[in-house]
């Protein structure tokens, strides 16, 4: 069992605000925020340095988070292309070191049940199954690279009793329509088998979702791309990007970089002005996440949990939390009392011998160009 000083200060490099409205082109190289994911992730994996002038590729992949490297990733590994990825900061820097690390098969905000409200039922059909193959493969994913993963399906808590009707619904949807093997637990049963919510109306028990530490998952995905070929640029921020007789000129602080094929996997953290294909695709969202300090095994069991399945509230701007796998952090900053964090205990993320305490409040965007392998369900 791993022991990790998380102490803020160790962190070195820049890391101050940065939002892409903003600040100023060409911000690069910005060390990690320090997450409790980055403190806990290990050494990153080596890369192959800021681009130090011109290069040539056949495929150029902008964003080193989940998207960007799973795309270099698959690329190598189904078609022989060695692509080049470049980020304007380190690897995984922005969204992937930032989420709640939970993994559930679903799409969007909308459910299964409202697919079918706007788009009919075989549209719906051919979304859930692409949506089912991709969590397949994100599945194979966390069980081929270490990255603690915590299969066992997902809780959907009613937050309010009005909800229990509507996940009653989408659960007997998700049967009768879809064939997942969904149930309905009373508010009682909850209790007794999974977690001492004491908001929870009832559950949808949904048989997929897997919790896993990102950043440990993406620093896996690094390391195997890169030994079949590809490239990895941090500290290289993209300028613009012209076309010119069907090839794409990418230019950076110190080169352009001409690619027959540029993938943009930025995620949250992308200039409207960048390309003209990403001009008005992002939000502000605010975020917080909590993991608590180390818990004694009475504090522990005065939380309720009994259960390390992912879980999700049914509010607008939702909870989700989980108990975090078997490793003990001691933190360098003092944190609140259990009984202070009780009106927040819905984003506690505790491990079975204690709770991590950091605190991180920030603001960050999310774009609404999604991609990649797998069905992530993250904000930052």
């Amino acid at each position: 069992m791993a022991t990790l000083d998380f102490d803020a200060s160790a962190f070195h490099g820049p890391c101050a605000p940065y939002d892409p409205l903003v600040s100023p082109i060409g911000h690069q190289a910005m060390d990690y925020a320090p997450t409790y994911w980055v403190a806990t992730a290990g050494e990153p994996p080596a890369d192959d340095g800021p681009l130090p002038g011109d290069a040539d590729t056949d495929v150029l992949i902008v964003g080193s988070g989940f998207t960007g490297l799973s795309t270099a990733l698959f690329l190598a590994r189904e078609h022989g292309i060695r692509a080049m990825v470049v980020d304007a900061n380190r690897t995984g820097w922005d969204c992937t070191s930032r989420n709640g690390g939970q993994g559930q098969n679903e799409s969007g905000r909308l459910y299964r049940s409202q697919w079918i409200e706007r788009w009919g039922k075989e549209t719906a059909l051919k979304l859930d199954a692409e949506l089912r193959e991709s969590f397949d493969t994100f599945k194979r994913l966390t069980s081929e690279f270490a990255c603690d993963p915590q299969p066992g399906g997902h809780l959907y808590i009613a937050h309010r009793q009005r909800k229990m009707d509507f996940l009653a619904n989408e659960c007997k949807v998700m049967r009768d329509v879809f064939g997942y093997d969904t149930r309905m637990l009373s508010a009682q049963e909850v209790a007794q088998s999974y977690v001492g919510d004491r908001e929870s109306c009832g559950v949808l028990l949904e048989p997929d979702g897997i919790g896993v530490h990102p950043l440990k998952l993406a620093f896996g995905y690094m390391r195997m791309a890169r030994s079949l070929g590809v490239r990895v640029h941090p500290g290289t921020p993209v300028l613009n990007v012209e076309t010119v007789r069907g090839v794409h000129h990418v230019r950076t602080p110190r080169g352009t970089i001409r690619a027959k094929a540029v993938a943009f996997a930025t995620g949250g953290y992308t200039r409207n002005d960048m390309h003209r294909a990403l001009d008005a695709k992002i939000m502000p969202i605010l975020s917080n996440s909590l993991v608590t300090r180390p818990l004694t095994p009475e504090e522990l069991a005065s939380t309720g949990f009994k259960t390390r399945v992912v879980i999700t509230d049914t509010r607008t701007l939702r909870f989700y939390y989980r108990l975090l796998p078997v490793t003990v952090c001691r933190s360098a900053a003092a944190a609140p009392s259990p009984a202070r964090m009780r009106p927040i205990r819905g984003i506690w993320m505790c491990s079975s011998k204690g709770c991590i305490a950091s605190f991180q409040r920030s603001r960050a965007y999310v774009s609404i160009i999604r991609g990649g392998a797998g069905s992530m369900s993250v904000t930052t």
